[in-house]
């Protein structure tokens, strides 16, 4: 069987079923009531990242640094600064309002391996992580969570 022959045996299964059983006309709508009922926002938001040292210009300094700086926005008001240095992943996240005892910190990779710590009084975290591939930062305050998009390490 070719690709063609997939595709026009997909297209086939999907006119069946949308002559068959075709969607209620007010499905969409009602998912998005639904959603907007549960408060998702509330519980989710996104960390955009504002700046990325790997896209500034390259230092005309002598060193063996090879670290990268990362820096996150959050809607809410706060940031996650975050260094990447081999193996030691550091930072600090500002402007939260409340207890940064409460305060949770992730990393994860894509094949699923993940590493967290809590950050310290003043708000600054540190952890030991294999943070190469693609990874993404998450941050937990009490049960709201906030993750980054993948980056490229």
């Amino acid at each position: 069987m070719t690709t063609d022959d997939d595709t026009r045996l997909l297209d086939d299964l999907r006119d069946m079923w949308w002559r068959a059983d075709p969607p209620p006309p007010a499905l969409a709508s009602a998912m998005v009531a639904t959603v907007a009922a549960a408060d998702l926002d509330d519980e989710w938001e996104l960390l955009v990242l504002v700046s990325d040292s790997a896209d500034g210009p390259v230092a005309q300094v002598r060193g063996l640094s090879s670290s990268r700086v990362l820096y996150f926005n959050a809607e809410s008001g706060w940031s996650l600064e975050a260094e990447i240095d081999g193996d030691e992943v550091r930072g600090q996240l500002l402007d939260l309002d409340g207890d940064p005892g409460s305060v949770v910190v992730g990393l994860e990779t894509r094949d699923g391996t993940s590493w967290t710590t809590e950050l310290d009084e003043v708000g600054f975290f540190s952890m030991r992580a294999a943070a190469a591939g693609g990874v993404r930062f998450t941050v937990r305050i009490g049960r709201k969570v906030a993750t980054s998009g993948w980056l490229d390490v």
